[in-house]
């Protein structure tokens, strides 16, 4: 009686393996379907977001908050912001408007962009 069990056990567990197999083969493709979609949706919105041109606001504001810095002798923040790169401007900084403008503060003040 026990070797029946044990085999009927050793049945089902190969039936339930061969059977987890069959389906993780069988759904595969349409995961990386699903994952090519994604890349493609994503590539198409990062290519729509770098098509805007930047604004970084009130461009008037900005002005005058360097003007009024720059006649008190604030320093600029020194560090370079996340991400800054070799030939870059401020305009390059498309994602934060603090940093834009920081960055036109640093270039005011020392007449350069940041150091590579």
């Amino acid at each position: 009686m026990c070797q029946k069990r044990s085999h009927l056990f050793f049945n089902t567990s190969v039936g339930l393996i061969f059977g987890l197999m069959f389906l993780v083969i069988a759904v595969s493709p349409v995961w990386a379907g699903e994952k090519e979609d994604l890349e493609a949706m994503q590539k198409a919105l990062n290519q729509e977001i770098l098509d805007k041109p930047f604004y970084p606001g009130d461009k008037a504001a900005v002005d005058a908050y360097l003007d009024e810095a720059i006649k008190k002798g604030v320093k600029p923040v020194e560090t370079k912001p996340p991400g800054w790169a070799p030939g870059w401007t401020c305009n390059n900084l498309m994602y934060s408007f603090n940093a834009y403008r920081n960055c036109m503060h640093y270039y005011r003040y020392h007449g350069r962009y940041y150091p590579y």
